[in-house]
C-alpha cells in the first residue's frame, strides 16, 4: 500500500500502461517482419505498413479513440522516418523513448 492510497487504484492506473506498453513492444518488435525492418528505411509504403500494422496492434488490444489511433500512426510514422531514412534518430534507445513518451502523453491526457 502507497501512502494513502489503495493497491487497487494504483492497479487501476497502471494496467491501462501495461497494456499499452506490451501492445508497443509487440507491434513494434514482434510483428515487425525483417522485410519492413530492412526496407522501411528505402520505402515510404514500407514504413506505412510497420506504422499500420504497430497501429492495429493497440486497436485490437488497447482499443484506443481515433484520435490517439491517429497520434499513434502519425507519430510512430514520423518517428522511424527519422530513425530509418534520415539517420536523425541514431540510438534505439532514444527512438523507444520517443514512442513510450508518445503513449504516456495519450493516456496522461486522455486523448
Amino acid at each position: 500500500m502507497f501512502i494513502g492510497v489503495s493497491a487497487s487504484l494504483v492497479l487501476a492506473r497502471l494496467a491501462p500502461l501495461l497494456v499499452w506498453l506490451a501492445c508497443h513492444f509487440i507491434g513494434d518488435f514482434a510483428f515487425q517482419s525483417t522485410w519492413m525492418s530492412v526496407e522501411k528505411g528505402k520505402s515510404w509504403e514500407v514504413n506505412f505498413y510497420h506504422c499500420a500494422t504497430y497501429t492495429a496492434t493497440f486497436v485490437l488490444f488497447a482499443h484506443p479513440s481515433f484520435n490517439a489511433v491517429l497520434v499513434l500512426l502519425c507519430t510512430h510514422y514520423v518517428f522511424d522516418t527519422l530513425k530509418a531514412r534520415y539517420k536523425v534518430i541514431g540510438s534505439i534507445w532514444l527512438d523507444q523513448i520517443l514512442h513510450i513518451a508518445t503513449i504516456i502523453v495519450i493516456l496522461l491526457f486522455g486523448i
